[in-house]
């Protein structure tokens, strides 16, 4: 199950949708964002630090997304230092049901066609503490369109790459069986489920590993994007509209604490 992409359009970075997003953050300094939809825009980056409840009526507990700081690795890269925490029971009727996204999306160079991004790096590490049983995930979250700025018609497709997941959690299109097998990616091989969101109407693939990844991801995702094009599933000159990295939850309690390096850089 995923999030329904009827809300992601609140994550492209067009003109229209920044000053709106801006006039929140009003604080650069460590916060805890708990609310349904609470987000703070780090200023001189290309981030934005989003607690997604879409399911918040279904959450029995809470949930937050916690914004640490900017740093920068060994090696050069920036960096957001953030955390998930997680506190939802399990109940029986709901329990297949995703409450939310916690994440960290891009705000910059979003919007531009495959064929004119130079590469996408990725650093994401992460840690995770479970008190009780956990059910979710941890991923990116991508969504391209023919069309700039589309990230919620039929004609949008959003795409999920699953670094690890538990508890259960299945992508939608599971029950179809894998459409297609994608070998030596990122080190690993994976396979692709793919179906429409019945919330939302939009086609959603997924790629999850043979080899789950422990804590730790790097990679250039425009390398992702190229094996769905080769698949034929979009062109290079599709828009990519959406993007960021995050993680799903279902219930359980548990913290995960992470680091995330994401942008894209333009030729």
């Amino acid at each position: 199950m995923f999030a329904p992409t009827t809300l992601l359009p609140l994550l492209a970075s067009s003109a229209l949708a920044l000053p709106a997003l801006t006039t929140r953050a009003q604080t650069q300094s460590s916060t805890s964002l708990c609310g349904d939809y609470d987000y703070i825009i780090l200023q001189d980056s290309p981030w934005i630090v989003y607690n997604m409840l879409y399911n918040a009526d279904e959450i029995v507990g809470t949930q937050c997304t916690d914004y640490g700081e900017m740093t920068t690795s060994t090696n050069g890269t920036k960096e957001v230092v953030w955390s998930s925490v997680t506190d939802i029971e399990y109940v029986e009727s709901t329990n297949n049901v995703p409450k939310g996204y916690s994440f960290v999306g891009l705000t910059q160079n979003l919007e531009t066609k495959i064929s004119a991004i130079e590469s996408i790096p990725a650093e994401y590490t992460w840690s995770r503490t479970n008190s009780t049983a956990f059910k979710g995930n941890v991923c990116f979250d991508f969504i391209t369109s023919a069309t700039k700025g589309d990230s919620s018609s039929s004609s949008a497709h959003e795409l999920m790459l699953w670094l690890q997941y538990e508890g259960g959690q299945l992508p939608i299109g599971w029950t179809n069986g894998a459409v297609a097998t994608i070998d030596n990616l990122f080190g690993t091989s994976w396979k692709l489920y793919e179906d429409v969101n019945e919330d939302s109407g939009v086609t959603v693939s997924s790629l999850l590993p043979d080899t789950q990844f422990e804590g730790s991801f790097e990679g250039d995702l425009k390398e992702w994007l190229l094996e769905l094009v080769q698949l034929g599933k979009f062109t290079k000159e599709a828009y990519v509209n959406v993007g960021n990295g995050g993680t799903e939850f279902f219930y359980g309690n548990s913290v995960m604490n992470a680091t995330l390096g994401l942008q894209i850089n333009l030729d």
